[in-house]
C-alpha cells in the first residue's frame, strides 16, 4: 500500500513539473502585440516582431543601429516617419520571402500620404539596407517632392521590396544619392513618379524590377562614370532638363536595349560640350530603344535634342526610334551633331519640328546605313558639304520629304563618294571642290542633286580638284532646282563651274543638268560652264543639258571633249562663249 501511495504522488510530482514548463514556454513566446515608440536611438536596438505603432519623429543617430527581424509590422501616425542621420547610424530591414517587414499606416482606411518617409540624412554613413519589406501609404510630408523612402546623400540597397501608395514619389534620391544595390522590387500606385533620381546614379537602378506607373524621373544633371548603364525598365527613364554626358578623363553611359527614355518640354540630352563624353544607345530588332516625349500625342517639338558635341567619341545610336523631338529652335534636329563623329544606325527618326539630323561645322557620320527618317518639318538632314560623303547606304525617307540640305562648303578630302540616296542632296551656296593636294568629289548613279537660288559647284578654282560624275542610262545623275514641282526656271541656280585648276579626268556622264544658268547674263551664264582649263579638260557626255537662262554650255578658253549630248530649251542656244 505504501508503495502505491509513493508511486501516485510520484506521478503528480512530475506531472506538476511538465506543466509548469509548459506554462514557462508560452510566457516566453509571447511578443507584446503592440508597442508606441517616440524615441532617440543611438545604440544598437532590435525590434523582433510584433507592432511598433511611431509617434512622431522616430531619429536613429550618433552611431545608433535599428535592426527590424523579419515579420515585424511599423505603423505611423499621421506625420509619422523614420530618420536615419550621423556617422556610422543604420537602419537594417531585412525580411524574408515568407516573412516580410511591413511599414504602413496606422489607419484602418489608409490613403496616399497618412505618413510621412524613412529618410536617410546626408550625415548617415552607416550601412543601411531594406530587403523584403513593404513601404505603403507614406508620402505625407510635402505635396511636391516628398517620397515615402527618401535618401539626401547616402547610399542604400533596397531589393525585394514593394513601394506603393505614396502620395508623391516612391522613393527620392537627393543630393548625390544612389543605390549600392536595387533589384526585384515592385513599384506601383505612386502618385507622381515611381522613383526621382539624378542623372549621375540613374545607373544605380539594377535589374528585375517592376516598375508599373510612371516611371523614373532624372533630373537634369552632369553624368561623370567612367561607364555604366541603365538597365532595362518596364517603364520609363523620364529626363527634365538638361543631361550631360561628360568629364575631363571621359565618362561613358549605356542604355539597355528595350529602354523608353522620354524628355519632358525643353529637355535634352549633351555629350561632350565641355569634357570627353560616350553615349552608346544600341537596341535590337526585337528590343528597340524609345527616345521620346512624355505626351501621350506625339507632335514634333515636344522636347529638344540629343546633342554630341566636340568632345564625344564614339558614340551610337542603333536600332533606336527617336520621335517628337526638334524642340530646341529651328536650326537644330532632334539629334543635332556638333564638331563629332558618331554613328547610327538601324534608326528609326520621326515627328521633328525642325530637321531629323542637323550636323554642324565638321560634324559627321562614322557610320550611317539603314535608317528611316520620315514625318520631319524640314529637310531630313542638314550637313556641311565636307562631310556628306559621311551619309551611307539603305536609307529610307518620307515621300514627301525636302532632301538632305548641303551647306555650300570646300570639299577638300582627296577621293570620296556621294552615295545614292532615295532624296535629294540639296546644295545651298557654293560646293568648292578643291584643296592644295586636290580632292576628287564622285557621285553616285542614280543620285539627284538639287540647288537652291544662287547655288552652285565650283571645280578647281584657287586650287586642285575633279568632279566625277558617271550615271548610266537606266540610272542617269540629276541635277536641278530645288524650287518645287512646277515652279522650275530657268536660272533658278548658277550652274557647274569647271575652273582653272580642274584636275584632269573630270567626267559627267548620263547626266540631266537643267534650270541652270543664273550666275550673270553676259557670261558664265550655261548650266555647266568651262573657264580656261587648259590641263584637265573635262569630259561631258551622254547628257541631257536643258533650260538654262543662257547656254546650255559656256566655254571660255577650255577644249572639253563632248560626245552624244542632248540640248534642249537653253535661251542662249547649246554652246556659246
Amino acid at each position: 500500500m505504501k508503495k502505491i501511495t509513493a508511486l501516485l504522488m510520484m506521478l503528480y510530482f512530475m506531472a506538476f513539473i511538465f506543466s509548469s514548463c509548459e506554462l514557462v514556454e508560452e510566457e516566453d513566446d509571447e511578443q507584446p502585440s503592440e508597442e508606441y515608440i517616440n524615441e532617440t536611438i543611438d545604440t544598437d536596438v532590435t525590434w523582433q516582431g510584433g507592432t511598433y505603432i511611431i509617434e512622431g519623429t522616430l531619429r536613429i543617430e550618433n552611431g545608433g543601429h535599428l535592426t527590424i527581424d523579419p515579420g515585424t509590422t511599423i505603423k505611423f501616425e499621421d506625420g509619422g516617419r523614420i530618420s536615419v542621420a550621423g556617422a556610422n547610424s543604420a537602419l537594417t530591414a531585412v525580411g524574408t520571402a515568407n516573412a516580410q517587414i511591413t511599414f504602413t499606416s496606422v489607419s484602418n482606411t489608409p490613403s496616399a500620404g497618412s505618413w510621412d518617409y524613412i529618410n536617410f540624412e546626408s550625415t548617415a554613413t552607416g550601412t543601411s539596407s531594406l530587403q523584403y519589406c513593404i513601404i505603403e501609404y507614406g508620402g505625407g510630408y510635402a505635396a511636391t517632392y516628398g517620397g515615402a523612402l527618401w535618401l539626401e546623400g547616402p547610399s542604400i540597397s533596397v531589393d525585394h521590396c514593394t513601394i506603393s501608395n505614396s502620395a508623391v514619389y516612391g522613393v527620392v534620391c537627393d543630393d548625390d544619392s544612389e543605390f549600392t544595390s536595387f533589384t526585384n522590387n515592385t513599384l506601383m500606385d505612386n502618385d507622381s513618379y515611381d522613383i526621382y533620381i539624378e542623372g549621375n546614379a540613374a545607373h544605380t537602378i539594377g535589374s528585375g524590377n517592376v516598375i508599373d506607373g510612371s516611371g523614373i524621373l532624372v533630373d537634369g544633371d552632369t553624368y561623370t562614370q567612367s561607364e555604366a548603364t541603365w538597365s532595362l525598365q518596364t517603364a520609363p527613364f523620364t529626363i527634365d532638363g538638361t543631361l550631360y554626358v561628360q568629364s575631363d578623363g571621359g565618362a561613358t553611359l549605356n542604355i539597355a536595349a528595350g529602354n523608353t527614355i522620354q524628355f519632358t518640354e525643353g529637355s535634352q540630352m549633351t555629350v561632350g560640350s565641355d569634357g570627353y563624353g560616350t553615349f552608346k544607345a544600341i537596341g535590337t530588332e526585337s528590343l528597340p530603344i524609345l527616345f521620346t516625349s512624355t505626351s501621350t500625342q506625339k507632335q514634333g517639338g515636344q522636347w529638344d535634342y540629343i546633342g554630341f558635341e566636340n568632345g564625344s567619341v564614339n558614340s551610337e545610336l542603333s536600332y533606336c526610334i527617336v520621335e517628337a523631338g526638334g524642340g530646341y529652335a529651328s536650326y537644330v534636329g532632334a539629334i543635332d551633331i556638333n564638331d563629332a563623329a558618331v554613328s547610327i544606325d538601324n534608326t528609326e527618326i520621326r515627328l521633328s519640328a525642325t530637321y531629323a539630323i542637323t550636323l554642324d561645322n565638321a560634324g559627321s557620320f562614322a557610320s550611317f546605313s539603314n535608317n528611316n527618317i520620315h514625318d520631319v518639318d524640314n529637310y531630313v538632314m542638314q550637313i556641311y558639304g565636307n562631310w556628306a560623303h559621311t551619309i551611307g547606304t539603305g536609307n529610307n525617307y518620307g515621300e514627301d520629304d525636302l532632301g538632305i540640305l548641303v551647306h555650300g562648303d570646300d570639299f577638300e578630302h582627296t577621293n570620296e563618294t556621294w552615295l545614292f540616296q532615295s532624296t535629294a542632296y540639296v546644295i545651298d551656296g557654293t560646293l568648292s571642290i578643291e584643296s592644295a593636294s586636290g580632292s576628287t568629289l564622285e557621285i553616285e548613279a542614280g543620285s539627284t542633286i538639287k540647288f537652291t537660288d544662287g547655288s552652285e559647284i565650283t571645280v578647281g578654282y584657287s586650287e586642285f580638284g575633279k568632279l566625277v560624275v558617271n550615271g548610266t542610262s537606266v540610272l542617269p545623275v540629276t541635277f536641278t532646282t530645288a524650287a518645287p514641282a512646277g515652279g522650275e526656271q530657268p536660272g533658278d541656280w548658277d550652274g557647274i563651274f569647271f575652273e582653272s585648276n580642274t584636275m584632269n579626268g573630270s567626267i559627267l556622264n548620263y547626266c540631266n543638268i537643267s534650270y541652270g544658268g543664273g550666275y550673270a547674263t553676259t557670261y558664265d551664264n550655261g548650266n555647266i560652264n568651262l573657264d580656261d582649263v587648259s590641263s584637265g579638260e573635262p569630259t561631258i557626255s551622254n547628257c541631257i543639258i536643258s533650260y538654262s537662262a543662257g547656254w546650255g554650255i559656256y566655254n571660255s578658253n577650255s577644249s572639253p571633249t563632248l560626245i552624244s549630248n542632248t540640248y534642249n530649251g537653253n535661251e542662249n542656244g547649246d554652246i556659246g562663249n
